[in-house]
């Protein structure tokens, strides 16, 4: 078991009751407002209502009048588009709402999604070469191409105009086009930095509309900017917070016909979270990217047929088995190679390669080990003499910072602070892996350790369906919003089992007389080191368990010490 540290953060009370009484919420939706840093009454109003009053002018993007410039000169032209967009769940869903609104508008439009086994991640020379011999003479990317600094100059030389839209962190040099926009761009003065890629598509798609009222293109568009923006672990704050929520309110009655065969087959009846759409949905349209052809998950979400979707959206859940068979394996394979090479092991930045692993799957794997040992990992697919990369970090440290200072050993590289992807000479992984964990040495503490960051300390009575729909006010959580987390302490274990062979935890909890149910997603491992009768503080997030139509609060434990440990 990874041992975490508790932070518990400290609250001003008397600004908190404040917030409670004027807001009319709970004084523990009140702690929770004041621990993510909304404590200002305007700001505390925004957040509760979450209406699109709080989107910002797209035509504060850097670019974008040139973009709107170009694509309208282009309609006058009667020119064909190429919407060049990323295989995963943003790119697909950026792909799927631009090539609708283009073809809406009359456009001669089409779409290209590089192979990912066969091309890679990003632009590349041949796909433009097939672009251009389609009869496009405009591209527009999606949720890549601001480090395509060389594949754009090419692009130039073959008559091809391109708009870049992106999402993703910048190089020294943004490349030379007729537009780039991306709110990252270090001169770019747009006030929110953390749009998705599928966000920066609607801001575009916004502009085109005279950045006039959103509210037909959020009815149009919600629900897949939604699924985009969550799939790819967006900030969700500011206009993310508002994209999602008028997103989740209508996945369930969603009019886009493939989408609604997804949902019929991978989530049916049930209520559609945040958390819904990260663990159930998303990984069955990114299953086509990583193993097969990402392009069916576009036709998905194009398709006005009901059989072709049904049939669509059941090889997608097909092909997210045959995936998450090839990541255990993996995964298995990367523990047992970490045993036994305990220098690895013992690195800042876990760097594995190997030659029979899918570079597709190579990302999740990849997260599971940073789970695991608490380091930033990058695992490599090795295929021939090249390799093909994919890492996860921890916060604090800035992966894509860390690819930056080995750039001259990559053959290309891009992605965030927390997450990027590489391609690299076999030769040279030997070499990269002393050079990236050198790197490391003074901005990795050899003491890193995972911090559940509690909002507070809580009495038993206070867990009750009421507290549970109150906090849920917050929604949606995730990255920057997280799911509220508590702490109980000296609770006594009255019951104890693992569910689906060992890997998760169940519990029953007894304290002042009364019962609560816990559940330890992955924790199946406790069970070996706790018993009936012991008395222990639990971490955990609180949520609502429908069996059946009956509803009790349960306990979503993040970790569990015996009383006295620290």
């Amino acid at each position: 078991m990874l041992k975490k540290k508790w932070l518990l953060k400290e609250i001003d009370k008397g600004r908190v009751l404040e917030i409670s009484k004027k807001f009319g919420v709970s004084p523990l939706t009140a702690i929770v407002l004041y621990n993510r840093g909304i404590r200002e009454d305007n700001a505390i109003k925004n957040f509760l209502e979450k209406n699109q009053e709080g989107l910002h002018d797209p035509f504060l993007m850097r670019d974008m009048d040139k973009a709107v410039e170009r694509i309208n000169a282009a309609k006058e032209a009667g020119e064909k588009i190429t919407i060049y967009g990323d295989y995963d769940v943003d790119g697909i869903t950026a792909i799927a709402i631009l090539f609708k609104h283009l073809s809406g508008m009359g456009f001669s439009v089409d779409y290209y999604v590089p192979d990912r086994m066969q091309e890679g991640y990003g632009v590349n020379r041949d796909a433009l070469d097939k672009i251009k011999e389609s009869g496009s003479s405009l591209i527009i990317t999606v949720d890549t191409g601001i480090t395509a600094v060389e594949e754009c100059e090419y692009a130039s030389s073959i008559g091809l105009d391109v708009i870049v839209t992106d999402h993703h962190e910048c190089k020294e040099k943004i490349p030379q086009v007729y537009a780039a926009i991306d709110p990252k761009r270090k001169d770019c003065g747009y006030p929110f930095k953390s749009l998705a890629g599928v966000g920066v598509v609607f801001k575009l798609i916004s502009a085109l509309e005279g950045g006039a009222s959103n509210a037909e293109l959020i009815e149009k568009y919600a629900d897949l900017m939604c699924l985009g923006t969550v799939a790819d672990i967006s900030p969700l704050v500011d206009e993310n917070r508002v994209i999602v929520t008028e997103g989740l309110k209508r996945f369930k009655h969603t009019k886009n016909v493939g989408l609604k065969a997804l949902i019929d087959v991978s989530v049916g009846d049930k209520t559609i979270t945040t958390s819904t759409i990260g663990y159930i949905i998303a990984p069955r349209i990114n299953a086509s990217g990583r193993l097969g052809c990402a392009s069916r998950s576009v036709e998905l979400f194009l398709t006005d047929d009901e059989d072709k979707a049904r049939s669509l959206a059941k090889s997608l859940c097909d092909e997210n088995s045959l995936r998450q068979q090839t990541e255990q394996k993996m995964f298995r394979e990367a523990l047992e190679y970490l045993e036994e090479h305990p220098e690895v092991k013992n690195d800042k930045i876990i760097v594995i390669a190997h030659e029979n692993w899918h570079h597709g799957i190579v990302g999740i794997v990849s997260s599971k080990i940073t789970e695991k040992f608490y380091k930033p990992s990058i695992l490599f697919a090795v295929d021939g003499d090249e390799a093909k990369g994919s890492g996860r970090s921890v916060s604090g440290f800035n992966l894509f910072g860390a690819l930056e200072n080995c750039s001259d050993m990559l053959e290309k590289f891009g992605g965030h602070e927390l997450a990027a992807g590489l391609t690299i000479k076999a030769d040279n992984i030997e070499d990269f892996r002393h050079r990236i964990n050198d790197y490391s040495k003074d901005k990795i503490s050899d003491t890193m350790i995972p911090t559940i960051m509690l909002d507070a300390a809580i009495k038993v009575p206070y867990i009750n369906m009421d507290t549970v729909h109150d906090i849920n006010r917050l929604q949606p959580f995730g990255v920057d919003n997280p799911t509220p987390a508590f702490a109980v302490r000296n609770i006594k274990i009255h019951k104890i089992s693992v569910m689906s062979e060992g890997k998760h935890l169940r519990m029953t909890l007894l304290k002042e007389g009364k019962y609560l149910d816990a559940v330890g997603f992955g924790m199946g491992e406790y069970y070996h080191y706790l018993e009936e009768g012991d008395y222990v503080d639990v971490a955990f997030a609180l949520d609502i368990n429908d069996y059946k139509g009956f509803q009790n609060v349960q306990l979503i434990l993040k970790d569990i010490k015996k009383v006295g440990e620290e």
